[in-house]
């Protein structure tokens, strides 16, 4: 599942949005560089050869076609980072980091090949026009979406502020066209609150809003006298490092948060200038947690303030600079490594957690077609028996038999959710069976993990 912010996330450590094309990055290359004359001649024969395709090849192609077809070889030859843009690719790439966009406010998701809204942005068009969570997607403008990709989606969605977009929408069966005007959205990669005592942060991604929105969140738990927090950041695929490193002097003591380490031993420091730390930390990392919330998350492990659990995150410790170019295309290309405050890289390896609690997902294999009662056979009790075995309801061996085991087990099962106890699996059994699967898969045990962790401290 792919969720986007009516923009593109990205997985990189953005320097600089407006990184001139520095000469050291392109011009110290590890052998000997070839003479001006070598290299005119080189790009002599690949303009030969787009014009020989140009005159002779039968289909229709343009020499723009085939200038990013070859910038886009020449990147993918390098490692998996590096990358170049086309106008519209970079275009959508700038509004992923920079945390503003002109849209109307939907967070959509992709799901079984549907477009579906997950959520939508505080007091965005979306919102005031009434669009829910769950609502999906089916035209805009007028013209189907079936078969697009979400970003192919999004594209259309967003536009200009103050110009209008028509979305229709399937809402429970019935569709509904909505009217929204663009605006200028600030995504806010923030969210927090406090249970128990316990506050809760929750960072979706380093954007040029995110210090700002941390910030609050801090003054809201310093009013509460809440210091124990717990920081999430799984499936935070990264952004900008200078955010990542403002957030961490939130948390981090005085001395380096991160060091990026250039070509040629040349390197670059970021500091904490925090004093004394005032909260007792639990972070939460996944696999999805990458790139600068790694930083974030390594740095608070190198000077223990705090404490990571969940599991291993997915390991980039590789920096790419972003240098747009004068037709509106650009590149983002490897420059540098980054070492955290222990003097460890991680790229490839990732964070290991210092309790690691693994979120189970348990899926509804079974599909109701027809009661099962005692002397039921087949593939359907056998899923039957699995799913009863994993609510704890113990229907014994799965064989595919409908014994007095599974029988009792049906039982207990009716009678723990208020239903007539008949001993027979109808579908309001099934039902009620259903519904206790997914409150197991809503259970996040990782959060319950932190939160007892810093009961304790």
């Amino acid at each position: 599942m792919k969720k986007f912010l009516s923009i593109i996330l990205t997985f990189v450590i953005v320097i600089s949005l407006l990184f001139g094309l520095p000469i050291r990055v392109l011009a110290q290359p590890s052998t000997p560089l070839q003479t001006d004359e070598e290299l005119y001649n080189d790009l002599a024969d690949i303009g030969s050869i787009m014009k020989y395709i140009i005159d002779n090849y039968i289909g229709d192609v343009t020499y723009q076609q085939l200038k990013e077809a070859a910038l886009k070889g020449i990147f993918s030859s390098l490692d998996e980072y590096s990358t170049y843009f086309t106008k519209g690719e970079f275009g959508d790439f700038t509004r992923g980091t920079s945390g503003v966009f002109s849209g109307t406010g939907m967070v959509l998701t992709e799901k079984n090949g549907q477009i579906i809204v997950d959520s939508v942005i505080e007091s965005s068009p979306a919102e005031k026009a009434g669009v829910k969570s769950g609502y999906i997607i089916k035209a805009v403008d007028g013209k189907s979406v079936e078969g697009m990709k979400i970003n192919e989606v999004v594209n259309k969605i967003i536009g200009e502020e103050g110009t209008k977009v028509k979305v229709t929408f399937d809402i429970g069966g019935t569709l509904k066209e909505i009217e929204l005007t663009r605006q200028i959205i600030y995504v806010n990669p923030v969210s927090y609150k406090i249970t128990d005592e316990i506050g809760y942060i929750k960072i979706t991604e380093f954007n040029e809003n995110t210090t700002s929105n941390m910030a609050k969140a801090l003054v809201y738990m310093d009013k509460n006298n809440v210091n124990k927090i717990v920081l999430d950041l799984r499936n935070n695929p990264g952004g900008l490092l200078t955010e990542a490193v403002s957030v961490a002097n939130f948390f981090i003591p005085h001395g380096v948060v991160v060091t990026v380490e250039r070509k040629n031993g040349e390197k670059d420091e970021y500091y904490s200038y925090l004093s004394q730390p005032k909260y007792k930390l639990a972070v939460l990392i996944n696999n999805g947690t990458a790139s600068a919330s790694e930083i974030v998350a390594g740095a608070i492990q190198d000077t223990k303030v705090g404490l990571l659990i969940g599991e291993n995150s997915f390991g980039k410790g590789t920096v790419q600079s972003v240098v747009p170019l004068p037709e509106g295309d650009g590149f983002k290309l490897t420059i540098a490594r980054y070492k955290l405050p222990s003097g460890r890289y991680i790229d490839k390896n990732g964070l290991t957690p210092d309790i690691i609690v693994v979120n189970t997902t348990y899926s509804v294999d079974l599909k109701f077609t027809k009661e099962l009662k005692i002397g039921s056979r087949g593939t359907e009790v056998k899923l039957l028996q699995y799913q009863l075995n994993l609510l704890k309801f113990n229907a014994g061996i799965e064989d595919g038999i409908f014994g007095p085991k599974t029988e009792r087990a049906v039982e207990e099962l009716q009678k723990q959710t208020g239903l007539p106890v008949t001993g027979i699996f109808d579908k309001n059994t099934y039902d009620a069976m259903v519904k206790m699967l997914q409150e197991l898969n809503a259970k996040d045990s990782q959060l319950e993990k932190a939160i007892e962790v810093l009961k304790g401290m």
